[in-house]
């Protein structure tokens, strides 16, 4: 094979064939044509389609990228640059001027003759719920890995979110480049902290001295793929046969390397084991890499394991492999399980993937432009959606018109006729669609009488919530707009009004996405508003049984509303809250005009209205067992809403007489420190923020993981990895509250040497001293 050095020609990118074994030279077109040709449903099959996510922790490298995917596809005529400001993903000016990602922007864009859908979602903590929902729709995810820093805090949990899902995932090691990065040392984190199989595809190939890298080695083909250092954009770069002559050591590791990966694959796969046996003759150099490519997508379907790369995309240094990785590897639509409906009377339904089948679509995302008005993302999981189609949502049972069809790239659209099934797109016109809805055709009256819908997107409680005040009484109507179009973006946002102070409260995830709220308020919707302090979003429980009996007994339009309940309140430890009803007779009965149907569910919005405010501070009531033994009828005058009304004062009134409290947030805290800094910290946080440490262990314990050894190249190209040494992991529960502002401290108390992660656990009491100051605090 003859290498070819590639450039740049006119107003034209030309590079190597991804494959890059025939030499072959392709022209790729600028931006209107790469468009064109990513949107046009005649172009693409089902199985030439694919729906992946970037997840990783923020600042490994994910926006960064997806840029130079962008380029390298002939999307952009120039690399976004983060620091510039200019990326095309990460377009919103909070985006820009913070350097992080916030809001998951999806593009499309073909490579290899394949449509690949792609969406960069956030690392923050804060933004968790933007991962969930764009999770809940990909077939596939990159998880890039920052070579310096291994798997971060985030990188777990979005890890977690794919797990739950079953989405198969590749990886990218990525920032190789940097001084102290360890690709050996990070696949073997990736075996340790979650819990995957890493599959090492690649050496990284440095540069002399060992600063910098300038190519990779591929295990696959066995061959070096070398970047032009001459062509800064990484366009332009030559494949080889990798031979001992050229390298012996790196020769010594590629053929241990080529073996381990064999070996690996021969454990899960048993296709693989007959051609190492019966076309390779038991060689492990030999085995063919089409052999190889094909036992490696099986396993990743089946998430055995995760194929690993390397490189270092700041320096354009191998992202293309990344990209023929996502095709060889990361499954089409056609790949994955059937989507899974539920229907009345608690039916399920699997919904395969078909494009002559009946439509079926959720909405994921929801999105508020100034032009268009509200963009639904959706993906379709049957059938076709036409522009100008009829449909009707079974989540919210309205009907709604999708009056224009989007296929998008990030900020900037292109208008579509049609979105097929496995595809993902966006629909115009459509007031009522919110996050988790599932659409169909308005004609299509089975889905609607069995009231089909698709597993939701799970949406996490909020633990933070500040007060909004306009600065005007004019600017009320705008700010209540603003709001209702920040909440249907954002269902994790929640928007209430305390009853006793009249101020409008507005909750979050964390201090900077109430942060982010309120420059979107401010620069996008142009409110004049000022944000209180924030606070913690607490509940209320009780300590001891209450009982209580109400009539509920109102003229409502001149027409007598009555209805009466006995309910009985108990503590429990049980972190969701439980409803018996335990009544004699079947109230259908002395109720003619109502249907135990409709009288069931007004139970339930009564339970639900109780159960909404607590009797300390107003704060959803938590751990709490409602048990409902009586309902008093009084025939004609008996609604639906006294039923809800005399369920909820009954149990407010026995909430009263049961020793109300207040629980706080409780957080499992992970915190990562050096050996000398583990006093410090756990002094720090078993006293002054109140924790309780659980246990401590070692970054590289053995014990942690299965007995299988799995394959890491050494680090010893790299003049920093020698001075490794393994952190010791502090496990704790903590309260939220005392948690504010620790990622300063944890840094002073560890030289900058620390990091931590934190997730919810559920609630827990609180001092009756402390009790009494939050109570204090929260009323001035």
């Amino acid at each position: 094979m003859f290498p070819i050095q590639l450039s740049l020609v006119g107003n034209q990118r030309l590079i190597l064939s991804t494959r890059g074994r025939s030499g072959f030279i392709k022209t790729l077109p600028w931006l209107r044509h790469a468009r064109e040709f990513a949107s046009n449903s005649k172009d693409f099959s089902i199985s030439k389609t694919r729906n992946i996510g970037i997840i990783a922790h923020i600042d490994a490298g994910k926006t960064t990228t997806s840029e130079r995917m962008l380029y390298y596809a002939g999307v952009t005529k120039k690399i976004g640059d983060i620091d510039h400001g200019d990326t095309v993903m990460d377009y919103l000016a909070a985006e820009r001027e913070r350097g992080i990602t916030i809001n998951s922007a999806a593009i499309t864009f073909g490579w290899e003759g394949h449509r690949i859908n792609l969406i960069d979602t956030p690392g923050h903590v804060d933004f968790t719920m933007e991962v969930e929902r764009a999770v809940r729709v990909l077939d596939g995810a990159v998880t890039v890995l920052d070579g310096v820093a291994g798997v971060e805090a985030q990188t777990e949990t979005v890890w977690k979110q794919a797990d739950k899902h079953s989405i198969p995932r590749i990886a990218f090691v990525n920032k190789l480049d940097r001084t102290g990065a360890a690709f050996g040392r990070t696949v073997k984190e990736m075996w340790k902290k979650l819990r995957a199989r890493p599959l090492v595809l690649q050496l990284p190939i440095y540069a002399e001295g060992g600063h910098g890298i300038r190519g990779v080695a591929d295990l696959v083909t066995m061959e070096t793929v070398l970047w032009d250092p001459t062509k800064i954009d990484g366009s332009a770069f030559v494949r080889e046969p990798l031979v001992e002559s050229t390298d012996p050591k790196l020769w010594e590791e590629a053929v241990r390397g080529r073996t381990a990966l064999v070996e690996a694959l021969a454990e899960m796969d048993d296709a693989i084991v007959e051609v190492f046996f019966e076309e390779a003759d038991g060689e492990h150099l030999a085995v063919p890499a089409i052999a190889l490519k094909a036992a490696l997508r099986r396993v990743t379907l089946e998430n055995k394991a995760v194929p690993v790369l390397c490189g270092a995309a700041f320096k354009n240094v191998g992202v293309q492999p990344v990209l023929d990785a996502v095709i060889d590897y990361l499954p089409s639509p056609l790949d994955r399980p059937p989507a899974l409906a539920t229907m009345r009377d608690a039916k399920t339904a699997l919904i395969p993937l078909s494009e002559v089948g009946k439509l079926c679509a959720l909405a994921f995302k929801v999105t508020h432009d100034p032009r268009r008005g509200p963009l639904v993302y959706v993906k379709v999981y049957s059938g076709k959606l036409p522009v100008r189609a009829t449909l009707y949502n079974t989540t919210t049972n309205h009907k709604e018109r999708a009056n224009k069809l989007l296929q998008m790239y990030a900020r900037e659209a292109e208008e579509i006729p049609v979105i097929q099934a496995g595809n993902i797109g966006v629909i115009v016109g459509l007031k009522d669609t919110r996050t988790g809805d599932t659409l169909v055709l308005a004609n299509d009256t089975q889905a609607i009488k069995s009231n089909l819908q698709l597993n939701t997107i799970e949406i996490p409680s909020p633990a933070f919530f500040a007060a909004i005040e306009p600065d005007a009484v004019s600017e009320e109507q705008a700010i209540e707009e603003a709001l209702r179009n920040l909440t249907r973006e954002d269902p994790s946002v929640r928007v209430w009004t305390d009853e006793e102070s009249g101020q409008m409260l507005i909750s979050g995830m964390g201090e900077l996405h109430l942060d982010i709220i309120k420059d979107r308020l401010i620069n996008d919707f142009k409110c004049k508003a000022t944000m209180g302090k924030m606070r913690i979003s607490y509940r209320e429980t009780c300590q001891a049984p209450g009982v209580a009996s109400t009539v509920y007994d109102k003229e409502v339009l001149g027409k007598k509303s009555r209805a009466g309940c006995s309910v009985t309140l108990e503590p429990t430890e049980d972190p969701s809250n439980q409803i018996t009803i335990q009544l004699q007779e079947d109230l259908a009965d002395s109720l003619p005009h109502l249907t135990q149907e409709d009288i069931d569910q007004a139970i339930q919005t009564g339970y639900q209205s109780g159960l909404s405010r607590g009797a300390v501070l107003g704060f959803p009531l938590a751990q709490v067992h409602v048990k409902i033994d009586k309902l008093e009828t009084f025939g004609a005058e008996t609604t639906l809403g006294a039923i809800s009304a005399s369920v909820s004062n009954s149990i407010q009134e026995a909430l009263r007489h049961a020793d109300p409290c207040l629980l706080e947030p409780m957080m499992e805290v992970h915190a990562e420190v050096n050996e000398h800094h583990i006093g410090s910290v756990v002094s720090d946080l078993s006293g002054t923020r109140r924790g309780h440490v659980i246990g401590l262990y070692a970054t590289d314990d053995k014990t942690a993981v299965q007995d299988t050894e799995v394959y890491s190249p050494p680090d010893s190209l790299h003049q920093d990895v020698d001075a490794y040494k393994a952190k010791q992991v502090i496990k704790a529960h903590v309260p939220l509250s005392s948690m504010l502002g620790y990622s300063n401290s944890l840094r002073s108390l560890t030289g900058g040497n620390g990091q931590f992660s934190m997730r919810v656990i559920g609630y827990g009491a609180m001092s009756k001293d402390r009790e009494r100051s939050v109570v204090q605090e929260m009323r001035g």
